[in-house]
């Protein structure tokens, strides 16, 4: 069975023209995570291992995790990363 599509040229329809004048999506800890919905956490950075592209980082209840850093290296002890499924996705200031 064959179907017909219609093509619409409103603009109200046409999802590239609602991309073009939606604001730029953004990450950060309050918001949640733009790609999933799920949350992103922000860390700090405990130890590294470099070689491996990973860090241990702790939230600021003491919980610990391993963490990997290749998205926003180069990395140090200290620094504060948003975390997002066991990958650090930006740097926080």
């Amino acid at each position: 069975m064959l179907m017909s599509m219609s093509l619409h040229h409103d603009d109200d329809l046409d999802p590239i023209a609602r991309v073009d004048s939606a604001p730029a999506p953004t990450c950060d800890h309050t918001t949640g995570c733009i790609t999933c919905g799920d949350v992103a956490i922000p860390l700090t950075v405990l130890r590294l291992d470099e070689g491996r592209g990973l860090a241990l980082c702790a939230d600021d209840d003491g919980n610990s995790e391993t963490v990997e850093t290749d998205l926003v290296a180069p990395v140090a002890q200290g620094d504060r990363l948003l975390v997002h499924a066991g990958t650090a996705i930006a740097r926080l200031t």
